[in-house]
């Protein structure tokens, strides 16, 4: 078996598809599609340093190792909130942010057994995601970014407002730091300005979900 690598998994996820999707229109699929075209468009031209990027219906999840190289795991934050801001234009969304080590892949090469896809962002950190999320939903909070407390003390982020949420493996508490979309960008570059959106946006504000 390889080694455990630290990664960091940010799941993002759109806000109220369930909602328009219960009025039995299309709208609700167009969107999501619209959605999946904007991972791969932004995938396709850039956001280096993640891995890989996994889309399904209203969601997507980041993989991108947290390797030893000066300002990897900031860059990662940087190119996953770069992707934020287009689902954004698509729709409103939130995030999530978690640090941990990714499973070690098998000895035996398995990536020729194409009626199995084994995401290689399964860890802790993937499922504690969710974990986050099911927190987030019935606290009934409604921030951008949900970040794990071991990335915001690595990078020196501000932090102020905060849950604690019980993690795996141990589920022993974890602080969990919320940050509005502007407050979160201006923590993680220290003021830098943002990198600016290419004009190539397949879908608009117009076709945004309602709050």
């Amino acid at each position: 078996m390889s080694d455990w690598r630290d990664c960091i998994v940010i799941l993002i996820d759109l806000i109220g598809v369930k909602r328009l999707a219960s009025k039995g229109n299309s709208r609700a699929s167009d969107l999501m599609r619209c959605f999946h075209e904007a991972v791969r468009q932004e995938m396709r031209t850039g956001l280096t340093s993640l891995d890989h990027a996994y889309v399904w219906n209203d969601a997507v999840l980041l993989l991108a190792y947290a390797d030893d190289r000066s300002g990897a795991l900031q860059e990662s934050l940087r190119d996953a909130a770069r992707l934020k801001r287009r689902v954004d234009i698509v729709a409103q969304s939130y995030a999530i942010a978690v640090k941990g080590q990714v499973f070690p892949r098998p000895s035996r090469h398995i990536d020729h057994d194409t009626r199995v896809t084994v995401i290689r962002a399964s860890s802790y950190a993937m499922a504690n995601c969710f974990e986050i999320e099911a927190e987030v939903k019935r606290k009934k909070l409604r921030k951008a970014w949900y970040v794990d407390e071991r990335i915001v003390n690595e990078l020196h982020m501000n932090a102020e407002e905060s849950i604690t949420v019980e993690l795996l493996p141990s589920s022993k508490g974890r602080k969990i730091y919320m940050y509005s979309g502007e407050c979160f960008a201006s923590s993680l570059t220290n003021g830098l300005q943002q990198e600016p959106l290419s004009p190539d946006v397949s879908c608009t504000k117009s076709k945004q979900l309602p709050s």
